[in-house]
């Protein structure tokens, strides 16, 4: 019986394959064969890239960098956040400022980012390191540390002046992050964001139904209560 080795196969079948897999497996067949890697950085296979849920090191994660470019919509990246561990256990991994700037370098074109269960040192990395283009950020379950702690003043949160800085950003998922949210985080982002349509913070969705009005929906397939302190929009 005779066989057919993969690397026989067309291009353009081989291209179809590799489309399904996530980055670390595209990243793997580097090694196995010349003509891989070539496919391996094919532009297409970058434009929407999920790192899959096992959490990567800083280190790693900056080998792909230049897998990515103006062709990178979407981007997905796993943390090691745990449901019961708010600040970083020691020798964990913290999404750095220098990590999001090379993003912002090298995806100007990049529109949606998911930073899940991450965690990120608010001290060190500001949102403002995001690319200008982005539409859709989600810090589903990511935990920030480091936050001032005097919470009341503007000046003070995470998302101040976003809209300067994100002027495109139309919506924002913040499920799981009610350890570090405030009313105030919510009330800068949906005041002051132009282009925000959507804030989704689990049980309860806020959707924009005009220039300063918002209609509150509760999101009935989560269990989950995020935020300890009821906001009315």
């Amino acid at each position: 019986m005779s066989t057919v080795s993969l690397l026989f196969l067309p291009e353009s079948v081989l291209l179809k394959i590799f489309s399904s897999l996530c980055a670390v497996d595209l990243y793997s067949l580097c090694s196995v064969h010349p003509r891989l890697a070539r496919l391996v950085g094919d532009l297409s296979l970058w434009r929407h890239v999920d790192f899959g849920r096992t959490p990567l090191s800083l280190q790693f994660l900056h080998k792909f960098i230049r897998f990515l470019g103006p062709h990178t919509l979407t981007i997905t990246v796993t943390g090691f956040v745990k449901s019961s561990i708010r600040l970083p256990p020691k020798g964990s991994q913290c999404i750095s400022e220098a990590f999001l700037t090379s993003l912002k370098r090298r995806c100007p074109h990049l529109q949606e980012l998911n930073l899940h269960r991450c965690y990120i040192d608010a001290s060190t990395t500001k949102f403002s390191a995001l690319p200008a283009s982005l539409k859709k950020l989600s810090l589903c379950g990511s935990a920030l540390f480091n936050l001032p702690q005097n919470r009341l003043v503007v000046v003070t949160s995470p998302f101040f002046r976003l809209e300067k800085h994100l002027p495109a950003l139309e919506e924002v998922i913040l499920e799981g992050c009610g350890a570090w949210l405030t009313r105030q985080d919510l009330t800068l982002l949906m005041t002051h964001c132009p282009a925000l349509q959507i804030v989704n913070v689990g049980p309860d969705r806020y959707t924009r139904t005009g220039l300063f009005s918002w209609n509150r929906c509760d999101d009935k397939h989560s269990s989950r209560i995020i935020l300890t302190r009821k906001w009315r929009a």
